[in-house]
């Protein structure tokens, strides 16, 4: 008996380091402003830099996009985070769209039904529909109009289904957008807006139009005068929709990027210039680029010594490209203190860096060279920054 005791007193004992050690995080992504996302077995979370929870430890990957984040459990919505820690829980639980897990221009994409899609606003407001179309489901004032298909909002617009009309226009306002004038059949496929511009397909063609004053939709470019479709093609960040007279490449948010047939290749969204070009003999290439897309500021290049004898400053990376940057490894030096960061950058996303500074010094003010080093594939940028670091000055009471 004693010695199954001390037995157990060895097996407790060996544990209490661990315990006192506290529960260490499987992964902690700096969000900026004090914030870390945090991972937990299969769960995500967010804390501060003080480990105090901010969002609960309870969720699915937690996914930024412009400064917001959907809360979601098995598909399921329950609130909204934002970059400072702002937190918005709902009162009704929608289903996400396993695709469009963001906020797209204020609106969240959601279901109630099985196999249709609607709109809630980031309050939670329902979008409803004031046009006539056939097919449409619309059960109560509290609830959003639901469609058999969906594409984010961009540039105020979205591009919906109905089995029984075809692909529609819609704004946020709830009425139709992009009216095809005197034409009955339906459209096949209408793509996001770009620049006021966008692609619908009929039995008359692969048609690039814009907008009339009247919301009438006018041709601007014929791509094809028929429309055969063979078929689609689709992974994680892009679509391509393939007729026997071209193919359509779409991006995350369904905006057709290019146009490609066996001669000629026709782009609609390229950087930079961001205009429609025409290219001969068409070859695929990596579009990303460190010193185009990557864009690298310091939060200010004036800082003040603190007590401890260091400096802080941040350091912001922006991700201004169409597409998404996997594995960036970067690397923050100054003065011997280092901070590194490694992860993926979405789209149009953001990444502040807290870094610390030692600046111990007896004169008014020291000059420092930061040196940030961002690595890609095999593409590596570096970046130096001079920043003045003033003395600390202890306040004094009289």
């Amino acid at each position: 008996m004693k010695k199954f005791l001390l037995l157990i007193l060895v097996v407790i004992g060996g544990f209490l380091p661990i315990y006192a050690q506290g529960f260490a995080y499987s992964s902690k992504v700096d969000l900026g402003n004090g914030l870390y996302k945090v991972k937990s077995g299969d769960y995500y979370g967010v804390i501060d830099k003080d480990d105090n929870v901010i969002v609960s430890i309870e969720y699915q990957d937690i996914l930024f996009r412009n400064g917001k984040a959907l809360l979601t459990k098995n598909d399921i919505l329950y609130g909204i985070v934002d970059s400072v820690g702002s937190v918005k829980m709902f009162d009704e639980k929608y289903k996400v769209h396993p695709r469009f897990r963001y906020v797209y221009d204020g609106y969240i994409i959601v279901s109630n039904r099985e196999h249709k899609w609607g709109y809630i606003n980031e309050y939670e407001e329902p979008l409803r529909i004031k046009s006539r179309m056939k097919g449409i489901v619309s059960i109560g004032k509290k609830r959003p109009t639901m469609f058999d298909d969906v594409t984010p909002f961009v540039e105020g617009c979205a591009a919906v289904y109905l089995n029984k009309s075809g692909w529609k226009h819609i704004d946020k306002e709830g009425s139709e957008r992009y009216n095809l004038v005197g034409e009955k059949e339906n459209a096949y496929f209408r793509s996001s807006v770009y620049k006021g511009e966008c692609v619908i397909i009929t039995d008359d063609g692969i048609k690039l139009y814009q907008e009339s004053d009247d919301h009438s939709a006018a041709v601007k470019r014929i791509l094809a005068s028929s429309a055969l479709f063979l078929d689609k093609v689709q992974d994680k960040n892009t679509s391509k929709l393939i007729y026997n007279e071209g193919m359509l490449t779409l991006d995350s948010l369904m905006r057709v990027v290019k146009y490609e047939n066996e001669n000629d290749s026709i782009v609609l969204i390229q950087r930079p210039p961001q205009e429609v070009i025409v290219e001969k003999k068409y070859i695929p290439v990596d579009t990303l680029s460190l010193e185009k897309d990557l864009i690298i500021e310091l939060a200010s290049n004036s800082l003040q010594c603190n007590a401890k004898g260091q400096a802080h400053s941040e350091i912001i990376v922006k991700n201004n490209g169409n597409d998404k940057f996997e594995d960036v490894s970067i690397l923050v030096e100054c003065m011997g203190a280092s901070r590194d960061w490694s992860g993926d950058m979405e789209t149009n996303s953001a990444l502040n860096l807290s870094f610390n500074i030692p600046a111990r010094f007896s004169t008014l003010f020291i000059k420092r060279n930061i040196k940030i080093s961002i690595t890609h594939k095999n593409s590596q940028m570096e970046k130096n920054f001079i920043v003045t670091i003033r003395r600390y000055t202890p306040i004094r009471s009289r």
